[in-house]
């Protein structure tokens, strides 16, 4: 059988597609922060304080001081976050990021807020990592004081960054 120059471009633009990378799918994203923000928010079924306002479930604001939520309703709001998160961010980057690279960056978000997430953005864009990891790590501060655990949350999410 002979190959018509159809076949063999059409072949060549297959090989050729196969080469790009794609961007990352919010299904894929958001199966790796369904994981990694749990280890970072631990379940509390009870309002606590957290710096600025009463949380609670995986981080996310409680009512008031008073009340309960379950695990169920914890992940519920939790996603619901982290989508408003990615909504949110989705349209302000430019550089593809593969799913690790999203899901440590809603991490961050999740934990920083949208505002200190936007800062971020012109580093992520820009492609220069090692500027980029620099500025993600300024933020280990809370109530004005350094804090282990952001220090911790900060470095792994750096981690999950770059593998």
């Amino acid at each position: 059988m002979k190959a018509t120059p159809y076949i063999i471009v059409g072949i060549a633009a297959l090989i050729v597609l196969a080469m790009i990378p794609s961007q990352a799918s919010a299904a894929e994203i958001f199966a790796i922060t369904d994981q990694i923000v749990p280890q970072f928010e631990s379940f509390s079924a009870h309002p606590y304080w957290d710096e600025k306002r009463y949380s609670w479930g995986y981080g996310t604001p409680a009512p008031g001081a008073t009340g309960t939520i379950t695990r169920e309703q914890a992940l519920v709001e939790m996603r619901a976050h982290r989508r408003a998160d990615y909504d949110y961010l989705r349209p302000l980057i430019t550089r593809m990021l593969n799913a690790k690279q999203w899901a440590a960056y809603l991490s961050f978000a999740y934990n920083e807020g949208d505002g200190n997430a936007d800062n971020l953005v012109d580093d992520i864009n820009a492609g220069d990592d090692a500027v980029l990891e620099v500025h993600w790590k300024k933020y280990i501060y809370a109530g004005g004081v350094v804090k282990s655990y952001l220090i911790d949350r900060r470095n792994k999410e750096w981690q999950l960054w770059i593998s």
